[in-house]
């Protein structure tokens, strides 16, 4: 071992360095003078490597945390354009056929065949909104299938399995089998 004569001050040493002090004061204070070398060499090794590592780590919390809430940031705006969404859509869905509304060649009334269109459109909208909207809450329905398969071990995933390619195989639809071979893995 390249360090075994520090062996013994080692806590010493570590504590000179945490107190910031130099390998030659570290040195005189354990009585070795002589050691200034080697343990200047053991900063360089070992304590500024962990200098390094707690800064790394701290860099990379920091992006994170940046990463994170820019996240959140486009959560929000995204949240908001659905929250406009439905608005709109709410918005066409509230005209009704003789209703006023202005363009630049004047004021006009609502048609019939507006309102189907308007209507129509604004159905979509609101659809299609809610459908985001429960995509990012996770509350879709492929999110609930994906939540319900993380839940199972896998002794259960395994035992569905086994149940699945049994039924496939009984059925005459599993692709190896052609009936009379159990299904793999069903043996």
């Amino acid at each position: 071992m390249a360090f075994e004569k520090l062996a013994p001050y080692i806590d010493i040493i570590e504590k000179g360095f945490g107190d910031k002090k130099s390998a030659r004061e570290i040195a005189k204070e354990i009585g070795q003078p002589g050691l200034y070398s080697t343990i200047n060499r053991y900063k360089t090794a070992v304590w500024d490597l962990k200098d390094l590592v707690k800064e790394s780590k701290e860099d990379r919390a920091r992006h994170h945390d940046e990463r994170r809430e820019a996240a959140k940031v486009e959560i929000i705006k995204s949240l908001d354009l659905i929250e406009k969404i439905k608005w709109r859509a709410s918005q066409h869905l509230d005209r009704e056929e003789g209703d006023t509304y202005k363009t630049s060649e004047g004021e006009r009334r609502v048609t019939p065949g507006q309102i189907i269109v308007w209507h129509s459109a604004a159905a979509e909208m609101a659809t299609k909104a809610m459908k985001l909207e429960l995509e990012m809450s996770g509350d879709d329905p492929e999110s609930r299938k994906a939540t319900a398969i993380e839940s199972l071990s896998e002794a259960e995933l395994d035992a569905r399995l086994k149940e699945l390619l049994a039924t496939l195989d009984k059925a005459g639809s599993y692709p190896e089998s052609r009936g009379d071979n159990p299904a793999p893995g069903t043996e």
